[in-house]
Parts: structure tokens; sequence; C-alpha cells
């Protein structure tokens, strides 16, 4: 247990023990209060015989029960907030801690774990652990205390009666321990599970493009759904652990009271004590005893918390084989560049019956440009992370000027390392932001723009909205790919390492772009260390080594005319990649090849003539893509006015927030949305009203004991049924309904809440893959935010009418029963209490008040937080290249300060209704009291009425009392519903389940048009991306290319023609049916996409392969094995330790980048499309492959009945196309075969050359 508080500092360790003695001092009070009642019951059965003497004799006791209502009032509140207070702060550094360990941890643990579901426990797992170091905690202790100081009073008072409560201890605490065993258990499992399914979900929406190309929301949805099958199951069996466990509880309670009456009884009987006695002793030991009903719940809470605290504490505590924290390790003063690979043998760990570099010996000496090439999965790339430790070779050293990297402080290492990755990535921050990613030191705006200048970037960043202060969206997702690409290589330019590492950092760039970094990367590169990954050969001709790879073994090296000369593997892939000029130079074309000065120099000048062009049409920005970081601050275009982003958010928030709480809880929206549970529902109110029932007819039943044993002159024991006994018979009848109506209530709405969760989070799953792509552009919707929203939203909305409900319905039953007994033994008395009742609702009123304030605020602050952490979990390779694992750990922590603050201030204002609580009920007993004694003075009842109205009117207050805890939970659940059907509810733009025409397969020809189309992104609506001038035709079984610089639109005709966006004027047609009347599942399934970054999901090779078919579809083993052949993958799945059945890791981790490739071109071709979109569907792939992939593709399109429209910056790839067009300016500009547009000697025709090899 005191494991939980493992993370405390010495000041909320010693806060930690003032909020134990208040939680005690508020627990013992109540028992301590009995003594009181039992001084007041003495004297007033005393002064029965003289009535005047009433009020003399108890108006003193009244008085001391208002005191103990003021100091319980204080230890209540005090408890509360300090418990509030250190559990927030402890959960604050508890989340901090975690993702500080997990952004530390190696690469082959992350090899192993799932990103979604590593953020989904932090998201999830860290909440339970809250739940049970603060409220749930305070409340544990006060029980317990209430329990040990009700025994401690009933020994003083009658021991004989507390022993027999005492014998059947070992009874209800084995009971008790078994339950908390099972519950511990099934919530570990449960939350494995739904860290699955979390896991999933964020897979999902990282992807969602490819999710819809290829229709995969039902097949996703499904999986969802599996995993959340297994939660579901095993909240269930922690529901009916918890249901069972406390009802067998309270059989044994009940029995126990009935025994310990008739047993006191018997005493009073034999004259051993008085009834007096009795009446303190059995209230007690009601009293403490009564906690341990209380117990369940909070020790669930508890419980649970310590099961989710296993597994995060133990990934807190995990010290990763390869420590970026470690402050051991050589800090040379200074850094030649020399880099050694001796005999260095490699394997990764998830995968140790494939070698990927056998004895591998180079010496690359200081400033030398090495770059390595080879077929994909040659072991290129693994060169690069073995450099910067991502991982460590098995046998072998790698040296950095003649030390084993391994000797080497990690963080040091990387600091001297700049990196450039295949797939570039950026985060949701501003352009500039990302820029400084690559720096440990100042730099000035000075340098952020000469190294943008040198990437080729600086014009079109100056083209964005707010220019460098543009936040870029999730993954970079408002830019390009080569725009991303450019970013990246500024990033790494900016930080002016010693050792620069280039992993196809040119990949995703047009030919123009790709000079103009080329030449950049070449005088970067003159005065350092660099190795360079490449299948685009013009990249490395200038190397000082090449190095060709071949199933980890070095086959050849040398420069580049070494080996033309040589005739091998190299020379080969040279001529691979020539471009056929022939036809051209007998037209006796001429052409100038311009200088990357003079290319730029032409940028600049399109740059700005766009932007003449948006001034003209008006779109000039003035303040957008608010930042969530409090210090940024956004200049207007239009005056110069500063403004503060930070304040305008907020008041955005306010003004939301304010709506929200307008909003009436959408309770019987829920109560009607669980109509498959209404008979788990029905059972628990039928079993919340019989429990509520039992308290007050067992304090009838009470009372009615006390008055036969405390008032003179009655016989206590007449007979069998008679007089105790029958009280006592009637308590094991309790018992039974206690049983019957606590089960009921338990098992019946724990089954309710899990299955009702589980299909609630599922359709907000469901609804969030309905929406248009546009809606995962927007900033707040990004995977991280939707991940944790999905994880916590659904089971605080089932909390409404499952949890909640069935206390309130307790709570009702219990008010109604205990005041129709009341009302009937004493009107006026029940009328006098009564009075108090206002009181208590005001305190609840406020409670509730408190908690809708702060709810939305922090919901929303929390979501903000899971942004930053999920980033940085998922792009975890990059965050460790760059050394920024403590800027994120940083932003991190400033992202939850907020929602930090926000729970401190709940937790003073809050605890203020905790401690009116306690406070009220004693007050309305000293009424209660002072009013009976009134009464009966005046003759209007006697004892027996009046203590029979007292009584159950006391454990009604004690009951509303408790309607207090409502207010939390309904708060959360409140706000949690009425975002997640604001979801639900909210009509997508682009509807994939409204109706539409569905050709069947093969009747659709292939011929699109795009006609006059006028395009802006729904993020970035001031960017026009097609003017409504941009056209373009394409027949049936054509083949079309479409080229132009990074930015100017060609993936976008692919989003439009999939209805990812829809244009904002113009039409995009297939078979001259505009695709607006298409079914969208239909217009998808006849077209297959090759994207420029693949995405492939954490399952098998087949698996991944097979999603490229639709649901209802089979095709056979042999049919994917022919796809994987036409894609030049087969041999190298069959190769693989499980073949087709090999997992290939979150994102494809555990593949090279031409692998994913050739994998997501085989799953496009299984799919046999009508029309096949190729978005530089070969830019990963090295020489041979992409030879022989794109004479498997020219292979298929000859077979004819395939429209196919391909995007492309290698030229060589397209160059066989029936149709070359060059897009620039929001149109296109050029269009014609490959000799046409060389003959017409345009921009087309510079791109050639300009990418033209050397083979002499």
């Amino acid at each position: 247990m005191l494991q939980l508080f493992r993370f405390a500092t010495p000041k909320e360790r010693v806060l930690l023990v003032l909020a134990v003695i208040f939680s005690i001092g508020s627990g013992a009070l109540q028992p301590v209060s009995i003594l009181i009642y039992g001084t007041f019951i003495n004297n007033l059965t005393g002064s029965l015989n003289d009535p005047s003497s009433l009020l003399e004799t108890t108006l003193p006791v009244i008085h001391i029960m208002a005191y103990m209502g003021t100091a319980s009032l204080i230890a209540a509140y005090l408890s509360n907030c300090l418990w509030v207070m250190t559990g927030e702060s402890q959960t604050r550094r508890i989340r901090s801690l975690y993702l500080h360990s997990v952004l530390k941890q190696d690469m082959s643990w992350f090899d192993k774990a799932a990103d979604g579901s590593l953020n989904t426990r932090l998201a999830s797992d860290t909440q339970l652990i809250q739940d049970g170091i603060s409220e749930k905690m305070g409340l544990l202790v006060q029980l317990i205390a209430q329990f040990i100081g009700g025994f401690v009073v009933a020994f003083v008072k009658g021991w004989q009666v507390a022993v027999i409560m005492l014998a059947t201890l070992p009874l209800m605490f084995g009971t008790g321990r078994v339950m908390a065993y099972f519950i511990t258990k099934y919530t570990v499992m449960g939350q494995q599970s739904y860290a699955l399914a979390g896991s999933v979900a964020e897979a999902c929406f990282q992807s969602i493009r490819t999710i819809y190309s290829f229709t995969l929301q039902k097949r996703f949805s499904k999986r969802y759904d599996e995993k959340l099958e297994e939660a579901c199951q095993f909240g269930i069996k922690r529901g009916v652990s918890l249901g069972l466990g406390f009802a067998t509880f309270m059989f044994i309670l009940f029995c126990t009271y009935g025994l310990a009456l008739w047993y006191g009884s018997t005493k009073v009987v034999q004259g051993e004590l008085t009834g007096p006695a009795v009446f303190v002793a059995f209230l007690a030991m009601m009293m403490g005893s009564m906690s341990m009903i209380r117990l369940p719940v909070n020790l669930s809470a508890v419980s649970s918390a310590r099961g989710a605290a296993y597994k995060v504490y133990q990934i807190i505590d995990r010290v990763p084989e390869i420590d970026i924290d470690a402050t051991t390790g050589l800090t040379p003063d200074k850094v030649v560049g020399a880099i050694e690979f001796k005999n260095v043998h490699f394997k990764y760990p998830t995968r140790p019956d494939l070698t990927i570099l056998q004895d591998l010996s180079l010496s690359i000496k200081p400033g030398m440009t090495v770059a390595f090439v080879g077929p994909s999965g040659s072991g290129k790339s693994t060169t690069i992370q073995l450099v910067q430790r991502f991982y460590d070779a098995l046998t072998g050293e790698v040296l950095l000027d003649g030390n084993n990297v391994k000797d080497l402080n990690v963080k040091w290492l990387r600091q001297q390392i700049g990196v450039v990755s295949q797939e570039p990535v950026l985060f949701n921050m501003t352009v500039r932001q990302n820029l400084l990613m690559g720096v440990e030191a100042d730099v000035s705006e000075k340098q952020i723009i000469a190294a943008a200048k040198e990437a080729n970037c600086h014009t079109f960043i100056t083209q964005l909205p707010d220019a460098y202060d543009t936040v870029v969206g999730d993954a970079g997702g408002m830019l390009s790919g080569g725009q991303k690409q450019r970013i990246a290589i500024a990033r790494a330019i900016l930080k002016n390492p010693t050792i620069l590492l280039l992993d196809e950092a040119t990949s995703a760039l047009d030919t123009q772009s790709e000079r103009l970094v080329q030449n950049a990367l070449d005088k970067a590169s003159a005065s350092r260390t660099t190795i360079v990954v490449a299948h685009r050969l013009s990249t490395i001709m200038k190397a000082d080594l090449i190095v060709v790879l071949d199933h980890g073994v070095i086959v050849e090296r040398g420069t580049h005319q070494q080996l033309i000369e040589l005739g091998g593997t190299y020379a080969d892939l040279v001529k691979k990649q020539a471009i056929d000029l022939e036809e051209t130079e007998e037209a006796g074309a001429t052409h100038h090849e311009l200088d990357p000065e003079e290319l730029l120099r032409q940028e600049e000048s399109e740059v700005k003539q766009q932007i003449l062009e948006k001034e003209r049409q008006g779109l000039t920005r003035v303040v957008t893509n608010l930042s969530t970081r409090s210090d940024e601050k956004y200049m207007s275009t239009e005056g110069g006015k500063e403004i503060d982003a930070y304040e305008i958010k907020l008041a955005e928030q306010k003004r939301i927030k304010k709506e929200m709480q307008k909003q009436k809880a959408p309770v019987w929206k829920v109560l009607k949305h669980m109509r498959p549970e209404w008979n788990y529902l029905g059972a628990g109110v039928v079993g919340s009203a019989i429990a509520g029932c039992i308290f007050p007819v067992y304090s009838f039943s009470f009372s009615r004991v006390i008055s036969i044993l405390s008032v003179p002159g009655q016989e206590i024991q007449p007979g069998p049924l008679q007089g105790t006994n029958l009280y006592s018979f009637i308590f094991v009848m309790i018992a039974i309904a206690s049983f019957i109506g606590n089960g009921t209530q338990f098992c019946a709405y724990e089954i309710c809440g899990e299955k009702f969760s589980k299909r609630f989070r599922l359709e907000v799953f469901d609804a969030y893959l309905k929406q248009e792509v546009g809606f995962f552009d927007l900033e707040e919707n990004n995977s991280g935010a939707l991940t944790t929203r999905l994880a916590v939203d659904a089971r605080n909305v089932s909390e409404m009418v499952t949890k909640t409900w069935g206390d309130l319905t307790q709570l009702v039953a219990t008010i109604i029963a205990a005041f129709i007994i009341a009302f009937i033994h004493s009107w006026a008395l029940s009328l006098v209490v009564l009075c108090m009742a206002p009181f208590l609702c005001a305190a609840t009123a406020y409670e509730f008040r408190v908690q809708r304030g702060f709810e939305d605020e922090t919901k929303k602050a929390n979501a903000e937080s899971g942004q930053v952490a999920g980033e940085a979990i998922r792009e975890v390779r990059t965050v460790a290249a760059l050394n920024k694992q403590g800027y994120f750990e940083d932003r991190y922590y400033l992202a939850t300060d907020r929602p930090h603050r926000l729970a401190m201030k709940k937790a003073y204002l809050s605890s203020i209704a905790a401690g009116l609580g306690k406070g009220i009920n004693i007050y309305t007993s000293a009424l209660a009291f002072y009013a009976g004694a009134r009464f009966i003075q005046s003759g209007m009842i006697d004892f027996q009425q009046m203590f029979t109205s007292m009584t159950v009117i006391m454990t009604a207050a004690e009951s509303a009392g408790r309607s207090t805890t409502f207010a939390s939970a309904f708060s959360k659940a409140k706000y949690a519903a009425i975002a997640s059907y604001a979801v639900i509810e909210r009509e997508s733009k682009i509807d994939p389940e409204l109706e539409g025409i569905e050709p069947p397969v093969g009747s659709v020809k292939g011929d699109f048009d795009f006609k006059n189309i006028k395009f802006v992104y729904p993020a970035r609506e001031d960017v026009t991306v097609f003017n409504g001038e941009f056209n373009l035709h394409g027949k049936s079984g054509q083949t079309i290319a479409l080229v132009g610089p990074s930015g100017c639109g060609k993936s976008t005709t692919i989003g439009m023609l999939q209805r990812w966006y829809d244009p904002v004027k113009g039409n995009v047609s297939l078979d001259d049916t505009n695709v607006k009347n298409y079914s969208l599942y239909n217009l998808r399934s006849h077209m297959a996409i090759v994207s420029q970054e693949p995405t492939l999901f954490d399952l098998t090779i087949d698996e991944n392969i097979r999603f490229g078919i639709e649901e209802n579809k089979q095709v056979s083993q042999q049919e994917v094995e022919d796809a994987c052949k036409a894609a030049n993958i087969y041999e190298f799945i069959t190769s693989l330790p499980n073949g087709f059945s090999e997992r290939v890791g979150s994102k494809g981790s555990q593949l090279s980048g031409g692998q994913k490739q050739r994998i997501a071109i085989a799953r496009a071709l299984i799919r046999k499309p009508k029309v096949l979109l190729l978005d530089e569907a070969t830019s990963a792939l090295d020489s041979d492959s992409e030879k022989l992939v794109q004479q498997a593709l020219d292979n298929i399109l000859e077979e004819g009945g395939r429209t196919t429209i391909t995007i492309a910056h290698r030229l060589s790839t397209i160059q066989n196309a029936d149709l070359i067009c060059v897009v620039k300016d929001g149109r296109v500009i050029e269009q014609g075969t490959h000799f046409e547009l060389l003959a017409l000697d345009g921009t087309y025709a510079e791109l050639v050359h300009e990418q033209s090899l050397s083979v002499l």
C-alpha cells in the first residue's frame, strides 16, 4: 500500500501525515459521538418520571454534540483538501516520471511495445492511481478509524456485546481480502486490454488516410471491438467479484447484528448490562461496522490503483540497456569525426533469427562523405542507427575517434550528430519551433533563416499564413512530403553537427528542390563526416566513398567513377536509373542547366506572384493557428498589432464553457441509449431500492430493541418470537434481504456499466471513423487527444446511469422509507429535522457547482497534455535522435500545469462541501435530540416514538450526507456525455454512410475528370492550392503522371478523387459521374493507393497485404504470393523466420523503408483496382527493386482496363506514361508524353536534364 506513495516529496509526506491525522479524527469522531448519544439517552430515560427536568439534563449534552459537529466539519474539510492536493501533485509527478522513463528507453524496448498502449496507460492508468491516492484513500483511512473507534467504544461500554462482533471479524476480513484479490486481478487484466484497444485506436487515427483509402473502418472497428470485449469481460468479472463479495459481507454483518442484540438483551435480563450500555456498545459497534459497508467501494479504488501502479511503476523503474540519462561515459572535448565499424555483427532483438550485418568493417576518415547503397533490407539504415546507439552491435565495435560508442556518454554522442531520416518527422508546433528542435543552444533569427534558405524552404515558409509561426499540424500534416523533408534538412543544418547522417534525405523532394537541397547538403558535408543512405544515385555521385551492401555484407566500395569503371553492381544500378534522352538529342533540342542560385531566384519570383494573387483574392490572414503555448505571440498582418494568442484562446474556452454549462446533462439520452442494458439496469434499480430500504427497517428494529431495553417496566424476552427475540430474528431476515439487494445492485450495475461502456466506446470510435479527413487535420483532433478521450469519456458516461444512478436510487429509497416510518411515529419531529434538509441540499448543490465549473476546463487541459505526450511517444526515434527527451518532458509538464492549478483550486473549494456534509449530519442529530426532548416534555410523543423517529431520520441524514460524493462523478459524466454525443451526432461533411450509386466490380471503366477546380484545405482556408483553373482528364487504361514542385497540389488530386476532401468549386468525376454521387465505400473500392510514406500496421505481413481486399472477399494464399512477387518482396518475406506470419511492428518499424513500400505495393496490387494511385510509390526503393517493381507495374498496365495516376519526383519512373502533366501555380502548365515534353524544351525538359546521371 505504501508503495503507492513512493513518489511523494518530503513536504507531501508531511502533508500526508496531517491528512491521515485529520482523516482519523474525522472517522473517530463518529463513534465518539455515540458516547454523547448514550449520555443523552441515559439522561433522558432517567428524567422520564420528571418531565420538567428533561431539558435541564439533556441541554448540556446537546451543546457538546454541536461542538462535535463543528470539529467534524473542520476535520473532514482538512482531510479531503489535503488528500486531493497531495494526490494531484503526486499524480502529476508520476505522469511526468512515466513519460520520462518511456522516452529514455532503448529502441529494442519500443520495438516490442505498442505506442498507443503506452499513451493509453498515461491517460487512464494514472487516473486510476490518482483515484486511489486521493479522496478514496482519505475515505479509506477515515472508515478504518471509524471502525477501530467504534470497537474501542463498544468494548469500553459493553465488551460482552462487542466480543460477538469481534468473533465474526475474521470471516468479514477474509471476505474482504478475497474480494480485493479478484478486484485487483481483473483490474490489471482489464487495463491491459484497454491499453491494447488504445493502441488499435491510435494506430487508426494516425493512419486515417490509409484506413479510408482501403475502407478498413469496419475491420479496425472489429479489432477495436475485440479488445474492448476482452476488457469488458474482465470488467464484468471484477464487478461480479465486487457484488458477491460485498453482498456476502453485508449478510455476515446483519446476522452478527441480530446475534449481538439477542446476546446483549440476554445480558440485560441477567443484570450484567444496562439498556443504555447495550445501546452505546451496539451503536458504536454498528457505527464501526457501517464503515465496513462503505469500505469495498473505496478499497476497490485503492486496489485498482495498485493494479494500475504495478505496470506504470514497472515502466518508471525500468533501466534501459542504452540509458540516455546516464551521467557516466566519455565526453571528449573535441570531436574529429573519424568513424569505424570493426567486424560488426547485428540482429534486431525482435528478430533474432535474421542477420542484418555480417562482419562489417569500414573506416571513415574525418570530413569524409560515405554513401551506402544496396537493396532494401541490406543493412544501410542499420549502420546509421548503430552510430546513434539506437542499438548496440552483437559483436564487433563501432568507434568514434577511436572510442567505442558504448564507452561514450549517450546524450553527448547524439549531440554531435545531425540526422535527416527517410520519413521526415515534424511535430505539431510552429515551423520555427520545429527548426529549433535541432539545436541545444540559442540561435538568432538570422541563423534560422539562413538554414532555411540553405535547405530551400525559406520561400515556401514565408508563403504560409503566419510564415515561421505557422503550426504545421499533427505529424506535419499541413505540409506536403517535400516541404516536411526540407524543414527536416534545415533543422539538421541549423544544428551544425560534426557528423551528419542522411537516410534518404532527399527522397521526398521534387527535382528542382532536390538539386538545390543537394547543393546545400554538399556544402554542409564539406566540413563534417557524413554518412549517406540513398537509392537515388544522383545524390551520392560526389561522395568520397560509395559502399555497396548486400545482405549485410560489403560487395563493392570506391568512388562513383571507380565503381562505374568496375562495371559491377553499382554500374548496373546507375544504368537502371538513366532517363531516355535519345529522342531529344536526335531532335536537336537545346537545353541549358540552371544553377542553384538561378533556380532559387526563380522560385522566389513564383512565390511573390502567388502572394500577390492571394492579396487580390482578399485572402490575407489576420490571426490564425493559435498555439497552445502561453508564451507564444503572433503578429497581425494588418496594422502590426501584437495579439496574445493565449488570452484569445482562453477567452474562447470560457465562451465554450459557458455554453456547455447551459446544456443539461443528457441523462435521458444516455438512458435511451442503454436500451440493450435495460434488463440489467432494471435489476440494478430493484436491488438499489431493496438495499436502500434495509437501513430504515434496520433502524426501526434497532430502536424498538433499545426502547425495550431502556424504558423501565417492559418485558425483554417474553417468548420465542416476542420482544428482543422477535427483532433478532428480523435482523436475520434483513441480512437475507441485504444479500439479495446488494448482490443484485452491484452485479447488475457493474455488468450494465461494462457492457454499455464497451458499446458506447465503440460507437464513439465508429463515429470518429465517419468523419471527413479535414476533421482530423484540426489541431484539437490529433491522434493523441482522440485516443485520450476514448480512454476516459465512455467510462465516465456509463457511470451517469450506473453507479451514480444506483447510489441515487438507494439514497431516495432510504429517505422515503425513513421518513414514512418517522412520520408515522412523530410527524412533528420529522418536520423539525426536515428543516435541515435545505442546508444539506445547499452543500450538495455547492459541491456540484464547483465540480461543474472545473470539469470541462480540466478535461480540455488534460487533452492538450495528452496530445504532447502522445506525439513524443509516437515519434520517439526522432525525439531520441534530436536529443529532445527533456524538451518534451518540460513541454508536457507545462501542459499539465493548468489542470494541476485547477485541481488545486478545486481541492480548496470542493472540500467545503465534504466538511459541511459531515458537520450538518451531527447538527441534525443535535436538533433532533433537542426537539425530541421538548416534545416529550410537552407530552406530544413518548420515548419510543421519539427514539424510533430520531434513529431512522439519522439513518436518512447519514445517507443524504453521502450525496455530496455524487457531484464529482455526475459532473464528469455530464461533460463526457456532451462531448461524446457531439461526435456521435456530428454530420460528417463527407459521410461514408450516405447512399449513392454502387456500380458493381468490373463495370467501372476508370475515366476521370477534374473541371475548373478551386481547392483549399479546411484547416488552412487562407492557402489556395488550386485557384479554379485546374483541369485534368484521364481515360480508361491510361497512365497519367503528375510532376511539379513540392506543395503544388499533386497529392491533393488523389485526395479529391478519393473524396478525402471535396473541392470548393468545380467537379471531380469518375466515369462522367460526380464522385459525390457515389457511395463512398463503393467509390474507394475501385481504387488503390500507394502513398509516399507507406503505412503498415502492427500485424503480420499477410494481414497487412490482405487489408488491400474488401472484407467480404476472399483471396487465396497463391494470390497473396503473386502480388508479393509482382512487388518484388516475395523472396524477402520467405527469408524471414516466420514468413508471411512475421509481425511488422508498430508503423512497420521492423522493416526498412523499401520493404515497407513494397508490401504497400503488394497490398494495392491484390486489390485489382480500376484506378491505381501511386503517390511516389517507388520513392523508397533501391534501383534494382524500383526497376523490377516498375516493370511489374508496367506489365499490369499493359493488361489494360486500369487507369493509373502516378505522382513522382524520380522522372525515370514515369517516362513511359501515356500523359505527363506538369503542375505549377495551381494549374497544369504542360502536358504530353515524355518525348513530346522533351521536344517542348520547357519545365519538364529542365527537370529531366537535372536528373540525368553521368555513366561515363
